[in-house]
């Protein structure tokens, strides 16, 4: 009988799948630091983004909230059965999401939603960051967006007032400076959540 955590049980569990034996179903984009690729050997595809110290890579949902990163092993099994694996990671992104991608919104002075907080149970908010259609169609007059901690993603309209934005700015500070796992500070144009081209 073992006394190891069941995290750390699944953890190794999900590390001994196979290719095959991992769903699909469970893949997701995941936004990180840049510095986690830094060292040139990262064991999975991702991508370096316009944001300054932002990556994008993919995971496998786990038992226990686990997850495990793809790795080239994965991708080339997934590809060799003609999946369209970033597709399917977005699709179930927007199955996971639901109708409404946040969890959290606040009203302006004018009482229409001035930003709204990604800030869902799986951990992954911020990667709702990347259904730019339905964020337009919330803000129509444009947003800007700010990923302070791996678990939280947010987005301000572009039309709100100065002390809509200066309250936004405080939030986003104190969620960089006060979270877990800080993943980049500041405010920022939701076009920069697109890939640098390659070298």
């Amino acid at each position: 009988m073992t006394n190891e955590h069941p995290e750390l049980t699944a953890l190794r569990e999900g590390l001994r799948k196979s290719a095959p034996e991992l769903p699909i179903t469970e893949l997701f984009p995941l936004f990180v630091p840049r510095s986690f690729f830094a060292s040139g050997k990262w064991p999975g595809p991702y991508e370096l983004l316009r944001l300054p110290g932002l990556g994008l890579t993919w995971a496998i949902s786990q038992p226990q909230q686990t997850m495990r990163y793809v790795d080239r092993g994965i991708q080339q099994y997934w590809e060799s059965q003609g999946i369209r694996w970033r597709e399917r990671a977005l699709m179930n992104m927007q199955m996971w999401s639901g109708e409404k991608l946040w969890t959290h919104e606040i009203l302006g002075d004018n009482g229409r939603i001035s930003s709204v907080a990604m800030m869902h149970s799986d951990g992954i908010g911020p990667s709702r960051l990347l259904f730019r259609d339905k964020l337009e169609a919330l803000f129509p007059e444009g947003y800007l967006i700010a990923l302070p901690e791996m678990s939280c993603g947010l987005a301000l309209s572009a039309t709100a007032s100065a002390t809509e934005r200066r309250n936004f700015e405080e939030m986003v500070q104190r969620c960089f400076t006060k979270g877990t796992r800080p993943l980049v500070p500041g405010i920022h144009n939701p076009s920069l959540l697109t890939c640098l081209p390659s070298e």
